[in-house]
């Protein structure tokens, strides 16, 4: 979703659009009033507000297509609420008059992924790429999503056209260096790892992806060193003890393993689960 500066210079256009090109009409002096008002709710952080003011100025002009916009931020202060299901009835009312809009797309389809609607935001992205064939959060998403459905090679072709169009796109290199790697293609998956490291040095996450991946292959010493470095990275990060705990396992260092594995619960992951896999280890 767009934050809310993004949001309010776009309504501030169309304000100014219909203050400049209709002055003398009385409907759109009211609807310009309302979007106003909107705004400077939105500036308090009066979210039910906003969205009740921005409801009265569609309700003046219930067909135009400018209210396209304001269905579709209604819908996105809704998201913000988390009340979801009333969200996705803004996005369809606001696609109901533009179609073709490519941010309502998106919208949809990142509210339907949340929702745990793949198919219906699998339509959206298909439909928005057909539009812009190098829309990049809808490859992004979509390739997610074909990859989850394990339509590995419809994954792989959205993130490689990704990367194509954007080289330093961190997370489509991942994706797409996971997928590789899924599919027993290890050498291009260490390349897109090697790439990812030569734009990232830093990044924890890359170095127990990496870790990860020696560690399918049994390469325990190369393994444990990239867990390492990504706790050394990011040392409050509880993911990266229980990746460590669970490679521990694999060369039978039980006594490691379930002190990362506490280390992990002290940080915040669940007791529950780590107790289940120390359990295992001990």
């Amino acid at each position: 979703m767009r934050d809310y500066e993004q949001m309010r210079k776009v309504v501030l256009v169309l304000l100014l659009f219909l203050l400049a090109f209709a002055p003398a009409w009385s409907q759109d002096t009211e609807y310009a009033e309302l979007i106003k008002k909107g705004m400077k709710a939105l500036e308090t952080d009066s979210l039910s507000k906003a969205e009740t003011i921005f409801l009265q100025a569609i309700a003046v002009k219930p067909a135009d297509k400018a209210s396209a916009v304001l269905y579709q931020y209604v819908g996105q202060l809704r998201v913000r609420q988390e009340r979801h299901k009333e969200a996705l009835e803004a996005f369809n009312y606001a696609l109901q008059l533009a179609p073709t809009s490519q941010e309502v797309l998106m919208d949809r389809a990142s509210l339907n992924i949340q929702m745990g609607r793949e198919s219906h935001a699998l339509n959206d992205l298909c439909d928005l790429l057909t539009l812009n064939p190098e829309h990049a959060d809808a490859l992004f998403f979509r390739a997610y999503i074909y990859a989850e459905q394990h339509l590995n090679a419809k994954a792989r072709a959205d993130y490689e056209r990704l990367v194509i169009l954007q080289p330093r796109n961190r997370e489509a290199r991942l994706g797409l260096a996971l997928l590789c790697d899924k599919d027993r293609r290890p050498q291009e998956a260490m390349e897109h790892i090697d790439v990812l490291l030569r734009y990232w040095p830093d990044d924890a996450t890359v170095y127990a992806v990496r870790g990860g991946m020696y560690q399918k292959r049994r390469n325990y010493e190369l393994a444990l060193r990239d867990m390492n470095r990504a706790i050394e990275l990011e040392p409050e990060n509880p993911d990266f003890y229980i990746s460590r705990a669970l490679l521990y396992k694999d060369f039978h260092k039980k006594a490691l393993a379930t002190a990362d594995f506490r280390k992990a619960v002290d940080l915040g992951a669940s007791a529950q689960e780590c107790a289940s896999m120390m359990l295992d280890a001990e």
